[in-house]
């Protein structure tokens, strides 16, 4: 099994291919804009990064959390002249609208669902800086698999289709998507980390702000880093005897009905075979074999994430 991050695996599809050796693109929408005079301040108590040092252009990763530390959302913040983005998935974007929507009214600050006025295109591969973004876009940096990301007008989507055919760039399938989140450990709302976990767990620790003043959730959060242990994290895992499903559980044999792992997420990754992510209690190595005694052929090995 190669092991490099250069190594083309035979038989990959054409969309690996260039997401890992050339380029390759992915539209993914979900825009929530905050405007009015307030909208730095109010952003500032509700997520855990420092709102207003951002500075206009930039991009931050960011979450938005319960009064008990646990996620309701996550993704990236983008300032603008205007304008406050949160980009999230977008079958995130409704109920993230809800909840803001429910504290802005007490302040000078508008939140609303801006998914239809703006194009999000993922990029991938070693060709992506070269790419040239149509005027009125922002390039903003990589993340986990992505090596950047483009945001336009949406009346710009023909001018950025021409600029990625002219760049030779493929299109991403989600299925390759998938395998590509993967093998890099980035977690996906809902699948791998939700209202069940605080950021720490899920290797969302860049998104959580050190420095600024008090946000909701803060509380739990400061008093985890500062006394707690986390009682699961994230992992990677690899599958030799076949694939496992994602929602399959190892358990403790030598305690009934303890849960040492689970798996989130699961794919088949040309470069790493079967694979997937999850979370393993604290008790679990990293390289411990974990096994299903009701299924022999379930079988995984704890990995470092990103896979390499």
């Amino acid at each position: 099994m190669p092991s490099s991050s250069t190594t083309r695996s035979s038989g990959a599809p054409a969309d690996y291919a260039a997401a890992r050796e050339a380029l390759g693109h992915r539209f993914r929408p979900g825009v929530i804009a905050v405007e009015g005079p307030d909208r730095a301040a109010f952003l500032q108590g509700q997520l855990t990064q420092d709102v207003q040092a951002l500075s206009h252009g930039e991009a931050r990763p960011m979450a938005g959390l319960t009064s008990k530390g646990k996620l309701l959302y996550f993704g990236r913040l983008v300032a603008s002249p205007e304008r406050i983005l949160l980009l999230l998935p977008r079958d995130a974007v409704t109920a993230a609208v809800a909840h803001l929507a429910k504290y802005a009214a007490f302040q000078k600050a508008a939140v609303r669902d801006a998914t239809d006025e703006y194009e999000r295109v993922a990029l991938y591969g070693p060709k992506a800086p070269a790419l040239v973004p149509p005027e009125g876009a922002v390039r903003l940096p990589g993340e986990g698999e992505l090596a950047g990301e483009i945001l336009a007008p949406a009346a710009a989507r023909l001018a950025l289709e021409n600029s990625l055919a002219q760049s030779g760039s493929i299109p991403v399938s989600s299925e390759v998507a998938e395998v590509l989140r993967i093998e890099v450990g980035r977690p996906r709302l809902g699948v791998d980390a939700g209202e069940a976990n605080i950021p720490d767990e899920v290797g969302l620790e860049a998104a959580i702000s050190a420095t600024k003043g008090c946000y909701v959730g803060q509380e739990i959060v400061a008093r985890m880093r500062t006394y707690g242990r986390l009682q699961r994290r994230l992992v990677g895992f690899r599958f030799p005897a076949g694939p496992v499903p994602a929602g399959t559980v190892f358990l403790n044999p030598a305690k009934e009905g303890h849960e040492l792992a689970r798996v989130t997420s699961a794919a088949n990754s040309p470069r790493f075979g079967p694979i997937g992510l999850g979370l393993a209690f604290r008790e679990v190595a990293e390289g411990a074999t974990l096994k299903d005694p009701a299924s022999p052929d379930r079988v995984a090995i704890v990995s470092a994430l990103p896979f390499s």
